[in-house]
């Protein structure tokens, strides 16, 4: 590797191990804030009592920094210069092949072989995305976890389907050991009809599945192929596919003896039925995402079953109420018939209704939700609007009100990433420290990290990575942070990024990722 090449590695001189370096003591200080000093220092007294020397407590804390944060403190303190450095590589071929073959040695060089299988799998489904599926074969074939080998298969029927490459897909396909209802061969089978059903090869998309022995996956998987047609823009066509979901498969002569061999009860019709009426709302969904209300209330009302309209209305009132229409949201949510049923379209209109900043009526509709239903989700969807429109103690007002933890965590968490999008870091991270659950935290401030990288500002996506206290969801953090960088265009951020990351695993996901997204 040139000097060019190693400058990406460590830019800048390593910063002083220093209690009273800038950043380790900011750090330090967010660590006490948000109560996770004493976790850090029990991590750090099992380090004393290893190495058998008795480290004072000041110490312990600079070890903890220092061990998981270092390579954080480097980027930061070339934060500046970053941008003026270009991320040269020791390398005679593109971009995205070099990342590839170096995210390729890291895992040739990992002793642990479940982590060593991890960043294999990474390899060979970047490969696949990018049309080297020789490549990625050969490289699924080190990995010798039978499960994660599956699932890269998987992936490769995914990428061959992509490139209309289907009877290779159907080959590796049909090679996948896993029989489970819920088997990455079965999710392949289904993926790759889909493929086919979306660029017009329906028979061939119905003959695909038939490979999926269980019934009910078969029967999911057809209802995947009607909703591909009309993911195609090809409605009336959908719909005629729908129609085989209820009439090609259950004619076999074997209908009743796969239904007994499946352990399931032997009711006519009783999968085709319900993918058959799944199929029919995701194809009225798709038509009033499309802005064809009139055609999507008309493929719901002819639904023969009262929960599978239900759902149907329920969605395209969440469209509606989405697009601002609230009267035709309001409406639409009145033809359910279901006692109850309509709850989802009226928390969707409580939202947007704070969307709009029409608080009063919201919280009205939400207050009328929550007594008749005894639901006050809709007042997650008010407290975020508020803090979003400028609100923010009203706003947690209601947050803390929720009476479910669940529903309290989740408000917390979308306020703080609205926060951080909005450049208020600071108060982003004061939210996330009313979260009690520690692991609710952590991807809270997971999702405030992202959202900020996501919007260009990676240096301050790793100040808030550089407050997470367990080294794994430190190194999945930085890993999303450079994939962030890389698909906002900023390559060599990513790059330079995804090096510092400690953990060998992780830095080969991350290289393999940012290949993958590379134009």
């Amino acid at each position: 590797m040139n000097e060019s090449a190693k400058s990406l590695i460590m830019p800048c001189p390593p910063p002083r191990q220093s209690a009273y370096h800038p950043i380790l003591f900011q750090t330090s200080r967010n660590l006490g804030e948000k109560g996770n000093l004493h976790y850090s220092l029990d991590r750090a007294a099992k380090w004393s009592s290893k190495s058998g020397k008795d480290f004072p407590h000041w110490a312990l804390v600079r070890i903890v920094i220092n061990r998981s944060i270092l390579w954080l403190v480097t980027l930061f303190c070339c934060a500046q210069t970053a941008g003026a450095q270009m991320a040269a590589v020791d390398c005679k071929i593109a971009l995205g092949d070099c990342l590839i073959q170096e995210a390729k040695e890291i895992a040739e060089s990992i002793p642990d072989p479940d982590q060593s299988d991890e960043a294999f799998f990474a390899v060979a489904i970047t490969q696949a995305a990018v049309g080297q599926i020789a490549e990625a074969l050969a490289n699924v074939d080190a990995i010798t976890n039978e499960r994660t080998k599956a699932e890269a298969l998987a992936e490769l029927v995914g990428a061959e389907a992509r490139l209309g490459h289907f009877d290779s897909a159907h080959r590796i396909a049909l090679g996948i050991l896993d029989s489970r209802s819920r088997s990455t061969r079965v999710n392949a089978l289904e993926y790759l009809a889909a493929e086919q059903a979306r660029r017009g090869e329906i028979d061939a998309a119905f003959e695909t599945v038939i490979a999926i022995d269980n019934p009910y996956r078969r029967s999911e998987a057809q209802a995947a192929i009607a909703t591909a047609v009309a993911r195609s823009g090809n409605i009336s066509g959908a719909i005629q596919t729908a129609s085989k979901i209820a009439t090609d498969y259950w004619f076999k002569s074997d209908q009743h003896s796969l239904k007994v061999a499946s352990g399931l009860v032997s009711r006519a019709g009783e999968f085709d039925d319900f993918w058959f009426f799944e199929a029919l709302g995701n194809i009225s969904d798709i038509q009033a995402r499309g802005g064809d209300i009139r055609g999507a209330l008309k493929t719901a009302r002819a639904i023969p079953d009262v929960s599978g309209r239900t759902r149907a209305y329920n969605r395209i009132a969440a469209v509606q109420a989405r697009n601002g229409d609230l009267e035709g949201a309001m409406k639409t949510a009145g033809r359910i018939e279901s006692a109850f049923g309509d709850l989802p379209a009226l928390v969707a209109i409580v939202g947007a209704m704070a969307a709009q900043g029409s608080f009063d009526a919201a919280i009205e509709l939400a207050g009328n939700v929550e007594a008749a239903y005894g639901d006050d989700t809709g007042f997650v969807a008010v407290a975020v609007e508020m803090a979003r429109q400028d609100q923010l103690e009203a706003g947690l007002g209601h947050a803390k009100a929720l009476a479910s933890a669940k529903d309290r965590t989740r408000a917390f968490s979308d306020i703080a990433v609205v926060l951080a999008q909005k450049g208020g870091v600071e108060d982003a991270l004061r939210i996330t420290s009313l979260i009690p659950d520690r692991r609710d935290q952590a991807q809270a401030l997971h999702a405030v990290a992202t959202a900020l990288a996501v919007g260009g500002d990676s240096a301050r996506a790793l100040q808030v990575a550089a407050t997470t206290p367990d080294p794994i969801d430190l190194n999945a953090l930085v890993v999303d942070i450079a994939l962030a960088q890389a698909q906002s265009g900023d390559t060599q951020g990513a790059i330079a990024t995804a090096r510092l990351v400690d953990d060998s695993m992780s830095r080969a996901i991350a290289l393999s990722g940012i290949a993958r997204v590379l134009p």
